[in-house]
């Protein structure tokens, strides 16, 4: 199995909480999507004759694409890759882009797959982010696309926003798992570097995010979903029973994905590379012929190291057997108390062969991974 990622570094507008990588100037759009449509034959070989499984598009807002832009992508992937007839095919976008005709666009286009980014059903709080859209919205695109026959829907929400009350957060996950969708993301607010929000917080005119509400608004949530029945497969996701994003999965288990545009990330097992995270650099690379990417060859320690950091995310955790036989790491015998500690404080789940976390364990995945890393003398 094999997966492409698709950057539209492009946006309306800047969520002021956002790290990612794009520009709210259109003037190079064209020119960008013709460098992607580029790097895509020159990177075929990448994938060779492996099927893709799963096709996604990220960003940035991929829904300011025209139609015909789309089509343009679609046909060059359709074209120079073998693409699975049921691959799935995920598009992010904004819900004030979402009209019916748009939707019809997308559906035509082959997307089966929609990841909506409402973050919130509150218009102050949506206004407080610098969103483009209202909560009417949101409602109006989700029953619309789920009328058009769009079954995968998952959408984004933020928790951990200071004036966020607790009820208030149930209600936002109550309303979420009322909606015609079968898929929810939900992150909780940080602060990062170089964003408008952490520069506001700095000058005293925001409030930083509260880690101790953001964990209440946690264990909200994951009580919540569970008692309507859906599946907590990673820290930040949870669908109906059995409808993971495939895509998103693959990266979890280790797959092989390529990743086109700006910023965009691939991985083949054994070497990561990252393209430029600048629009500029990135057309001017194509344009000379030279590669926008850089590569890094995984040591057996940094697979280790993400196997962990990946696995412990899920529900599905890690395999002992594999760490053991795979990178001549037995994590029982190396880290006999601390994990001691962790099942009495119900963090830890330990059947047979498999180490996993609890629900209340996720909510400190990244803290037990970084201490079962190996780090070498």
């Amino acid at each position: 199995m094999a997966g492409i990622y698709i950057h539209i570094p492009f946006c309306k507008k800047a969520c002021f909480y956002c790290d990612f990588h794009f520009s709210v100037s259109f003037k190079s759009k064209l020119d960008i999507l013709q460098a992607i449509n580029t790097e895509l034959v020159r990177r075929r070989s990448f994938i060779g004759d492996e099927q893709v499984e799963t096709i996604y598009f990220g960003g940035g807002t991929p829904s300011v694409l025209l139609g015909s832009e789309l089509d343009q992508i679609m046909t060059s992937i359709n074209r120079l890759y073998s693409v699975a007839e049921n691959a799935e095919i995920t598009f992010e976008c904004n819900p004030d882009d979402l009209t019916l005709e748009y939707l019809k666009v997308l559906k035509k286009a082959g997307i089966n797959r929609l990841s909506l980014g409402i973050q919130s059903f509150n218009d102050e709080h949506l206004e407080w982010m610098n969103r483009s859209h209202t909560n009417d919205q949101s409602l109006q695109c989700i029953q619309d696309a789920s009328g058009l026959g769009f079954k995968d829907i998952n959408i984004d929400l933020i928790y951990g926003i200071p004036q966020l009350s607790e009820d208030e957060w149930k209600d936002t996950i109550e309303l979420a798992l009322a909606l015609p969708v079968n898929h929810l993301s939900a992150y909780s607010l940080t602060m990062e570097e170089n964003t408008p929000y952490n520069k506001l917080v700095k000058q005293q005119k925001y409030q930083k995010p509260d880690d101790d509400l953001a964990s209440v608004h946690f264990e909200v949530m994951v009580n919540a979903v569970e008692k309507a029945g859906w599946e907590h497969y990673e820290v930040s996701n949870f669908c109906k029973a059995g409808n993971y994003s495939k895509h998103n999965t693959a990266y979890w288990q280790n797959k092989k994905y390529l990743g086109i545009g700006p910023s965009a990330h691939s991985f083949d097992g054994v070497n990561r590379s990252w393209n430029v995270s600048s629009n500029v650099q990135y057309l001017e690379k194509i344009e000379s012929n030279l590669e926008p990417y850089k590569t890094e060859l995984l040591t057996n320690e940094d697979r280790l190291n993400e196997t962990l950091l990946t696995g412990i995310r899920t529900k599905w955790g890690v395999d002992l057997v594999e760490l053991r036989s795979e990178y001549k790491y037995n994590l029982m015998e190396l880290f006999p108390v601390m994990i001691a500690e962790w099942q009495l404080k119900e963090w830890v789940v330990i059947e047979e062969e498999n180490f996993r976390l609890s629900s209340q364990g996720l909510l400190f995945a990244d803290y037990i991974a970084s201490e079962l890393f190996s780090v070498s003398d």
